[in-house]
C-alpha cells in the first residue's frame, strides 16, 4: 500500500469538520434564499434586467423565462409543475461518448472517441436498438492542431461534437415516423469550448459544427433534444436572487458569489424543498457568456430543474424547443418516465454509456493492432517511453 491512510487521519478528521461547518452554513442561509425565491416569484422583468447588467453577467446569473421570449406566459420562479402524461408511443434516443486520451509516453501518439447510442421505441414492445461509432484520430492536423500536441480538453470538445452529430443523425432518421421523438445527451448543451485553449479558427469550426446540428433539428420542427446534468453545481438562480435583494448601487461591488454568505449554495439545494418527485421548476436561460453565440444563432440555451425522484437534475434545451409547449412537455414527461424505471437516472443514458465505454483490455488490444499495422508497413515496433516502461516494471514487481 502506497497511500498510508494513517498519515492522513488528521486530515480526514479536519475534512469532516469542514464539511460539517459547510453543511451548517448552507442550512442557515438556505431558508433566506428560498424566501427570496418566493418573494420575487413574479418579478421577471426586473430579474431579467439584473441578469443582463454587468454585475449579473459577472456572476453568471440566470434569466427567468419572460413573456417576450416566445409570447408564452411567464412562469413564477417558485413554480413546481407536475409531469405531463407520457405519450402512449414515442421514440427516445440517447448518445454518449467515451475516449482514450492522447499519451505521449504510449507507443503511438493518437486519441480515440467512441460514441454509443440507443434507440428506444417506447410503447412498441420492441427491444432497444444499440450501436457504436468508434473514431481514431492520428493525422497531424488532429494530434498537432496549430502545431501543439492535442490536449484532453480538446478531446472532450471533439467528443461532445461527435455525440451531438450522432444524436442528430439518429433523431432525423426516426422523426419521420409521426411519433413524438426526443434525443437526450448526458451533460449540458452548452459547449465549453473556451477551455480547450485552441486557436480561434479551430474554436469557431467546432462550434459551427455543433450549432449546425442544432440548426438541422430546429429545421425539422418535430423532434426534441435536451441535455441532462446530474447533480449540478451551478448557482445561477441563487446569484440572481442575491443581487435582487441588494440595493442597485451595491451590486457592482460583488465580484463573486464566494464573497457572500451564499458561497457554495447551489441551485440544486434551493429547489430541493420546492420540487416534489416528478415536478419541474420554471424555465431559466443560462447566464454564461458562452450563451451569446448560441443566442445569435437562435439556439439560446434554457433550462429547468427537475426532481427525478432521487435527485435534483438540470435539464437544458434550446430556446426554439422551450417555446413549444408540446415539445417541452415531451422532454419533461419522457425524462421522468425514464428515471422511474432506472433508479432516478434515464435508462437510455445508462444504455448509451454502456455502449460507449472503452475498457482497459479493449485499449490494450487496440494498441496491439496498431503496432501490428506499423510492422506490416515496414516500421519498427514502437516502444513505450522509458518513463512508461519503468512504471510498468515497478507496478509488476509490486503485484
Amino acid at each position: 500500500m502506497t497511500l498510508e491512510l494513517t498519515k492522513v487521519t488528521a486530515q480526514i478528521e479536519e475534512m469532516g469538520r469542514v464539511l460539517a461547518e459547510r453543511w451548517q452554513r448552507h442550512n442557515k442561509v438556505l431558508p433566506a434564499a428560498q424566501a427570496l425565491l418566493h418573494l420575487y416569484a413574479h418579478d421577471q422583468e426586473e430579474l431579467c434586467r439584473i441578469a443582463a447588467s454587468e454585475p449579473g453577467q459577472r456572476l453568471r446569473c440566470a434569466s427567468p423565462w419572460a413573456a417576450d421570449a416566445s409570447g408564452s406566459s411567464d412562469e413564477p420562479l417558485d413554480a413546481a409543475l407536475p409531469a405531463p402524461p407520457m405519450p402512449t408511443q414515442a421514440t427516445l434516443i440517447a448518445a454518449d461518448g467515451s475516449q482514450i486520451y492522447p499519451d505521449r509516453h504510449a507507443p503511438v501518439f493518437y486519441y480515440a472517441i467512441n460514441i454509443g447510442s440507443i434507440v428506444f421505441r417506447h410503447g412498441s414492445g420492441q427491444a432497444p436498438a444499440a450501436s457504436t461509432e468508434p473514431h481514431l484520430y492520428y493525422t497531424d492536423d488532429k494530434v498537432y492542431p496549430g502545431g501543439d500536441p492535442v490536449s484532453s480538453d480538446l478531446v472532450n470538445v471533439e467528443r461532445s461534437v461527435a455525440e451531438m452529430r450522432s444524436l442528430t443523425g439518429l433523431i432525423l432518421a426516426e422523426c419521420g415516423s409521426g411519433l413524438p421523438c426526443m434525443g437526450l445527451v448526458d451533460g449540458p448543451l452548452l459547449l465549453w469550448i473556451e477551455r480547450a485553449a485552441l486557436p480561434s479558427e479551430r474554436q469557431a469550426e467546432l462550434l459551427a459544427a455543433y450549432l449546425a446540428c442544432l440548426g438541422r433539428l430546429r429545421a425539422a420542427q418535430g423532434p426534441a433534444v435536451a441535455g441532462l446534468v446530474s447533480r449540478p453545481h451551478s448557482a445561477e438562480v441563487v446569484a440572481l436572487l442575491y443581487l435582487r435583494q441588494m440595493e442597485e448601487d451595491q451590486r457592482g461591488q460583488v465580484r463573486s458569489l464566494s464573497e457572500t454568505p451564499y458561497r457554495g449554495l447551489t441551485d440544486r439545494a434551493l429547489f430541493r424543498d420546492v420540487l416534489r418527485p416528478g415536478e419541474r421548476s420554471a424555465l431559466f436561460a443560462r447566464g454564461t457568456a458562452a450563451n451569446e453565440r448560441y443566442r445569435a444563432e437562435g439556439h439560446r440555451i434554457w433550462f429547468f430543474y427537475l426532481n427525478t425522484g432521487s435527485e435534483i437534475a438540470r435539464i437544458e434545451l434550446p430556446e426554439w424547443l422551450a417555446a413549444r409547449p408540446e415539445a417541452l412537455s415531451l422532454v419533461h414527461a419522457a425524462v421522468i418516465d425514464q428515471c422511474r424505471v432506472n433508479n432516478g437516472y434515464p435508462y437510455i443514458l445508462t444504455r448509451a454509456d454502456e455502449q460507449a465505454v472503452i475498457q482497459g483490455q479493449e485499449r490494450e488490444t487496440l494498441e496491439a493492432m496498431l503496432a501490428q499495422a506499423m510492422l506490416r508497413n515496414g516500421l519498427d515496433l514502437p516502444e513505450l517511453s522509458r518513463k512508461a516502461q519503468q512504471k510498468q516494471i515497478a507496478r509488476w514487481r509490486r503485484r
